[in-house]
């Protein structure tokens, strides 16, 4: 019985012994069909999800292209900046690893905490020991970027110095900044890329510029890093084409300065200049400013006036009306025009002259800005024909689009005849009733000043690899091959712009030695649809030299007001162009004329000490009659004390700064900008002072300020 008792134990134990087999062997099965199912079945889809999840292919952006400024100055560039990470993982590798982090995770917590003044030492000591714990690959220590200085100085933080990132865990993680080195200079022009905004040349060259993105894997580290993969990149960057404009920072330097002193006496809403070069149609700078509370100035470039805004012109639109006036009719200069009391009458609107001027001649009607005189003569030359109008002006290039290199530029607002009312016609004439572009208008003048030939305004020369040029912008520029107007029509125009200088409206800036010729415009701003008189957009466009025009110029501020006279463009937008003019003829030295006459006697018998100009020379020794030294075009140390006369020739070794001392502000900036030196001078008369002594290195755009007494 006991024997048979143990056999049934025996049996039961067997069986269950077999039975928790089977079943192993099922559940083996079953995990061996999963894995097979995981590995072979849904392994590429599970593959993918996780590789989607944590490693993505992703775009890596290309080195964006310089800008650069007529001179090959930088404008903007991308500068690389980093952001301090941290692998937290290769501190539980060994012992040595953990050893090193436990002796300067303080120090380096301290360093971290001194050098980005955000958090205690002790939070960040936390935040990294935290990541340690969890078996964290990344943590990104600080979101301030660092340029390359501080990132070496960083890389010398306790810890992070004891060998290779690998070992001590550092991550930079780079990322490329736009930089301007001129600061605000031109800011609107040459633009930027922010939120999803791209304006000025930085967007409408962006395709130029961002050159062509490669691909890379990157690894997800937290919710918004990723790190690259190394060895994983399939394609590289191609780097974007550098950009040359056609601007100019001594000039840009210049028509900043002298609007911000004019915006900040005159309180204007905003204010504009654009200088082109009359030949070329190159734009050599443009400045744009409007009342801004944040900035410590009041105003700031927030907004391309120049280019995207349209306005009613006002008076500077009557000598498009002149040109076609004087081309249909050939009125003569001297022409008798009855503007009587002073109005016009047309329908149920007046129009008013600034004060009665009874009967002018034709070239008065420019040279005072008569509204009335160019109504009458608008009537009875186009009455009977207005399409024609129409048409000089769509000749003039008044009429569409400019198509300029920076977008958008908007068309003007000129409806066509079958449109126009009883008033349009005349209302036109005189700059209402229509909307231009500031750009739009000095393209029209610079025809003026270019003998009648109009171009094609440019702000963008050429785009480059290297030293290859890949486009030629000038190449594609629109220059008519034909003049706007008949020969005796554009002397015509120009003696009347020169008398606007000498005996009309801008009377008040005449007298300079290379001569002036423009045309004021004073026109009511429009507010809800509706005109409102003591409210008025003024400006100044006109060429300089005036025999031998080289630079184009407007100016024009919208509102001005804070004085009494601030009401008339001859006040508020004149003056600036004669200071921008003044200073541009100043610095160019292709534009000054040798001196002529001779010198007094009394300078016989006195004490003079001169730097001579080479070009200088001969009129100075034929006049005094002193010993003569070799032109060989050296400059020359004159000193004379009574009777005695020393000529000591000076020289200025190659790659140092010459020594100024004793020159005029001609001279001055002659042999300093020569050396490719950026010159700003305090005062007037000769220079008595350098900020960089003489003999010392120099290199291209290199700062040197001067005073002069």
């Amino acid at each position: 019985m006991a024997v048979g008792k143990r056999q049934n134990i025996r049996e039961i134990i067997t069986k269950r012994f077999i039975g928790f087999f089977i079943l192993v062997v099922m559940l083996f099965v079953v995990l061996l069909f999963n894995l097979y199912k995981i590995v072979f079945i849904n392994g590429e889809i599970l593959r993918n999800d996780v590789f989607n999840t944590y490693i993505k292919e992703r775009s890596v952006d290309a080195t964006r292209g310089n800008i650069y400024s007529d001179d090959g100055s930088l404008l903007a560039t991308s500068l690389p900046k980093y952001r301090l990470g941290l692998d937290p993982s290769v501190y539980n590798r060994n012992a040595i690893s953990e050893k090193n982090f436990k002796e300067h995770i303080d120090e380096l917590a301290n360093a971290l905490a001194n050098f980005f003044q955000d958090r205690s030492a002790e939070e960040y000591k936390n935040k990294i020991v935290a990541a340690k714990k969890s078996g964290k690959t990344y943590l990104l220590l600080n979101n301030r970027l660092l340029d390359f200085q501080e990132r070496k100085k960083v890389a010398k933080f306790p810890l992070f110095n004891l060998g290779e990132a690998t070992k001590t865990g550092i991550v930079f993680d780079k990322v490329n900044v736009r930089y301007a080195p001129f600061g605000q200079m031109a800011y609107r022009t040459v633009g930027y890329l922010k939120d999803k905004v791209a304006v000025g040349i930085e967007g409408s060259f962006n395709a130029e510029l961002k050159g062509t993105p490669g691909k890379g894997f990157f690894e997800k580290m937290d919710k918004n890093t990723w790190r690259p993969v190394e060895g994983g990149e399939e394609s590289v960057p191609k780097p974007g084409l550098d950009i040359y404009t056609t601007l100019d920072i001594n000039i840009q330097d210049i028509v900043e300065s002298a609007l911000m002193k004019a915006m900040t006496t005159y309180e204007g809403d905003y204010g504009v200049v654009i200088v082109m070069e009359t030949a070329t149609g190159e734009i050599k700078a443009i400045s744009n400013l409007s009342k801004n509370s944040n900035s410590p100035t009041g105003y700031s470039e927030s907004f391309n006036y120049a280019i995207r805004e349209a306005r009613d012109p006002g008076s500077v639109f009557k000598l498009p009306s002149m040109m076609a006036m004087l081309e249909e009719a050939d009125l003569p200069l001297d022409m008798p025009v009855s503007t009587g009391n002073g109005k016009y009458h047309h329908y149920n609107g007046t129009m008013s002259d600034s004060h009665p001027m009874g009967t002018i001649s034709v070239a008065q009607v420019i040279e005072s800005s008569s509204n009335v005189g160019t109504m009458v003569l608008m009537k009875k030359v186009f009455s009977s024909k207005p399409a024609k109008f129409y048409d000089y002006l769509k000749k003039y290039h008044l009429i569409e689009s400019l198509h300029f290199q920076i977008q958008p530029n908007p068309k003007p607002n000129f409806p066509v005849p079958a449109k126009w009312d009883a008033f349009q016609l005349l209302w036109s004439s005189v700059g209402y009733s229509t909307q231009y572009s500031p750009l739009q208008l000095i393209a029209f003048y610079n025809a003026i000043a270019n003998n009648g030939y109009w171009v094609q305004p440019i702000i963008v020369s050429k785009a480059t690899r290297a030293d290859e040029v890949v486009i030629d912008y000038r190449s594609k520029q629109v220059r008519d091959a034909s003049p706007l107007c008949s020969p005796k029509t554009l002397e015509k125009i120009q003696t009347m712009l020169e008398g606007v200088v000498t005996r009309g409206t801008a009377n008040n800036i005449k007298g300079t030695s290379y001569g002036i010729a423009g045309k004021t415009g004073t026109a009511q701003r429009i507010i809800n649809g509706r005109y409102i008189p003591g409210k008025y957009y003024t400006s100044f466009i006109g060429y300089f030299p005036v025999k031998k025009p080289k630079y184009t110029i407007l100016v024009s501020i919208d509102n001005p007001q804070g004085h009494a006279e601030a009401t008339y463009a001859r006040q508020v937008t004149a003056p600036v162009f004669k200071e921008i003019a003044d200073n541009i003829y100043l610095r160019d030295m292709k534009l000054h004329r040798k001196l002529s006459g001779t010198l007094p006697d009394s300078l016989n018998t006195a004490s003079l000490s001169h730097t001579v100009h080479p070009m200088d020379q001969s009129i100075l020794y034929s006049s005094l009659g002193l010993p003569r030294v070799e032109e060989d075009g050296s400059w020359l140390e004159f000193k004379m004390d009574k009777q005695t006369v020393q000529n000591t020739p000076l020289s200025f070794p190659a790659k140092t700064v010459p020594n100024v001392v004793g020159m005029n502000l001609r001279d001055a900036l002659f042999a300093l900008e020569n050396r490719g030196l950026k010159v700003k001078a305090n005062g007037l008369g000769t220079v008595v002072s350098q900020s960089i002594p003489p003999g010392s290195p120099t290199r291209k755009n290199l700062l040197l300020q001067i005073q002069l007494r």
